[in-house]
């Protein structure tokens, strides 16, 4: 035993080791948020804790705290409703929802969230990681100290890229689900997703231009973005399967124009550009912002759109809204939130092993507009 300059005693690590076990022991399980209320501490150390504990293998990770190996875990059991099995009320469900933006995209998907929160009785809490690991980590720490029940999140850096975030999110003890985010292999393999299949999404854009005679189809997307290598992977099945061409006009990466506006400009001219050159007459383009620049870039060469030049858009946030209405694919945000949600819920109620991992991809649908010339 220790104590802190005012004579208050505080308990070192091997005291909360061993009344983190009496209490494994007499109930078969501990919670994070009971037990770090119990011992004064907060529950990122009680956490460490476990984490320890699990190490000397004394105990089990379950999702929201540990149990007796080979002990059936109950820490985390509740209905979808917040109410534990034996039906006796406990506390609504908090679930956190951490996504890189608060105005684009993602508010439909929030909205989706928020709906199917409500079907199951739940709370959702919500923080910007602005594409930040850093500002994530901080966020998650917080949430996760405020006793949250489940995790949302649409991380900054994609895991399946990202070793340091697979690491990460396998730490978590909490239900956890990936939102237009996804992980490949055994890498953190309780961790469940939701998300778009944005290479089925381009794969419809081209299927749609080859349909209007076109021939040669190129791609840009966004620079960095986690959506445009999906977007690629999706173009260069589309051209493989259809027995196509994207002219030798390679992937374009195009930069965010709000971070690098003139080098945004430049990527947009560059592309339109070597379309014209190599007699490319079509493009999918990540995202509306983008799209509706090349639009200007191919008007501004006196050329027609849709008659000379066809573009699709992905996202379609505001496609509907440009010069020259979008024809654009659009992602089923609000299903993506909502299915997240019923996935996390199912989570919360069946800790540990009980039900199978989800992996979930959903299908967008192409919205036709003036673009490339349909309507």
């Amino acid at each position: 035993m220790s104590a802190d300059s005012g004579g208050q005693h505080v308990m070192m690590a091997v005291e909360r080791h061993e009344a983190i076990m009496q209490v494994a022991r007499s109930q078969g399980c501990v919670r994070v948020t009971d037990m770090a209320g119990r011992l004064g501490v907060s529950t990122v150390t009680l956490r460490r804790d476990i984490g320890t504990l699990v190490d000397r293998g004394m105990l089990e990770r379950v999702y929201g705290g540990a149990s007796i190996p080979g002990k059936q875990s109950q820490p985390a059991r509740r209905t979808a409703r917040g109410k534990q099995a034996g039906g006796r009320d406990t506390h609504r469900a908090t679930v956190g929802l951490v996504v890189p933006s608060s105005v684009y995209y993602y508010p439909a998907v929030l909205r989706g969230a928020e709906s199917a929160a409500g079907q199951h009785g739940a709370r959702i809490v919500l923080a910007v990681n602005h594409y930040d690991h850093g500002i994530e980590r901080e966020q998650v720490d917080r949430m996760l100290n405020r006793g949250v029940d489940g995790l949302l999140i649409a991380t900054a850096q994609p895991p399946d890229e990202d070793p340091e975030t697979t690491q990460w999110l396998s730490g978590l003890d909490v239900p956890t689900v990936l939102v237009e985010r996804s992980l490949s292999g055994t890498a953190a393999a309780h961790i469940e997703y939701v998300r778009t299949d944005h290479a089925a999404g381009t794969e419809l854009a081209v299927e749609h231009l080859v349909s209007l005679g076109h021939t040669r189809v190129a791609a840009a997307g966004g620079l960095r973005s986690p959506t445009a290598r999906w977007l690629f992977d999706g173009h260069a099945e589309a051209l493989a399967r259809l027995g196509l061409t994207d002219g030798g006009v390679e992937r374009t990466e195009l930069p965010r124009s709000d971070l690098d506006p003139k080098g945004n400009a430049a990527a947009v001219e560059s592309l339109v550009d070597r379309c014209l050159d190599s007699g490319t007459r079509a493009v999918v383009v990540h995202a509306d912002g983008n799209a509706a620049a090349v639009v200007r870039a191919v008007m501004e060469r006196g050329l027609d759109v849709p008659g000379d030049f066809a573009v699709i858009s992905y996202d379609d946030e505001v496609a509907a809204l440009a010069e020259v209405p979008l024809t654009a694919v659009a992602p089923p945000k609000f299903d993506v939130g909502r299915t997240a949600v019923d996935t996390v819920m199912r989570r919360i109620a069946a800790p540990g092993d009980e039900v199978a991992t989800r992996r979930m991809a959903l299908l967008p649908k192409l919205v036709v507009r003036s673009s490339c010339g349909a309507v």
